[in-house]
């Protein structure tokens, strides 16, 4: 009897104990919960911006980092232009630290070919945000959608195939697919496109002829870069499958390797026009380059993109 009441004595201990460690993880849950409420951005930003109303990014970036002459770049720039007799072409770059930009020959207006790829991508984003689309559902090829023009594998499937959302956009980022384009457009409605363009400002963008500058095409990558249109998640996912192509021969050629670019390039219509934009990534210094050169053949526009690319890195890296 007596062995039989100290056992009872030792569950009834254990249950006790078990109960304040139970008590005791759920405090420390508690607490440890209020100071990382405490540490949220907001509190940050109270405590370290003693700037409140100046960028809160400057707290975060060194001095040292922010470029507040590029009227020498201006002037490389004009330079080149002016040098290659290039009426046809136009410059548009913007250090996205700070938005300071140049233009050069800013009213040359073009159509942006493969660069409108982008803002479907954006649009087919913008549609899975709002669960309309999975990544992985899949979209059916037709025979209307068969474009061999751009694009080494798509076009080659039976009519019929299926593929993911995320192979369609993969196609249509890093290998400029068209037929790929052609799917996701189909799929996509006008409201669809309305909603992506009047996220971005872009609803006057393109002309009666559709036509655009470089400076209007350039604020598709910068909202991609502050994620101003889509969620921080999906524009870093776009412009992680942007900096995978392998269209390495216009802007890239003047970078040194191992410089991350997120980049769409676009070739093409009546008067050869080539283009290359996007973002390049020069640590704590990252800034936008789009360049459009028609009317020269395309072994030309290579060396001039290169010239171009090398001159904006060089001025940008060693400020």
């Amino acid at each position: 009897m007596s062995n039989a009441s100290e056992l009872a004595k030792v569950k009834q201990k254990n249950r006790a104990y078990l109960i304040a460690a139970a008590l005791g993880t759920a405090v420390a849950i508690l607490f440890a919960g209020l100071y990382f409420y405490s540490q949220r951005p907001d509190a940050i930003r109270n405590i370290e911006n003693p700037y409140p109303m100046v960028d809160l990014s400057r707290s975060f970036v060194a001095q040292e980092h922010f470029i507040t002459n590029i009227q020498p770049l201006r002037e490389k720039l004009n330079k080149i232009v002016l040098d290659r007799k290039l009426e046809t072409a136009s410059i548009y770059f913007e250090f996205l630290q700070t938005g300071a930009n140049i233009s050069v020959n800013p009213d040359v207006r073009v159509y942006p070919a493969s660069l409108l790829k982008v803002p479907t991508a954006i649009a087919v984003m913008r549609k899975i945000e709002k669960g309309e689309w999975r990544l992985d559902n899949k979209l059916v090829l037709f025979a209307g959608d068969i474009d061999p023009n751009y694009g080494e594998q798509y076009y080659k499937n039976s009519i019929g195939a299926t593929f993911t959302i995320e192979e369609l956009l993969k196609a249509i980022l890093i290998e400029s697919d068209n037929t790929t384009h052609r799917i996701l457009i189909r799929n996509l409605s006008t409201e669809d496109f309305a909603l992506m363009r009047d996220s971005m400002g872009l609803d006057e963008v393109l002309d009666e002829r559709q036509l655009l500058s470089v400076k209007e095409y350039s604020r598709v990558f910068r909202a991609l870069y502050y994620a101003s249109s889509i969620s921080r998640e999906h524009s870093e996912q776009l412009l992680e499958w942007l900096s995978e192509t392998s269209f390495n021969d216009y802007l890239q050629s003047g970078l040194p390797a191992g410089i991350k670019f997120s980049h769409k390039i676009g070739e093409g219509g009546p008067s050869k026009t080539y283009l290359d934009s996007g973002i390049v990534y020069v640590s704590n210094r990252p800034y936008l380059l789009t360049v459009v050169i028609a009317g020269r053949d395309e072994a030309e526009v290579k060396e001039i993109m290169r010239e171009i690319s090398q001159t904006v890195y060089d001025y940008v890296a060693n400020y």
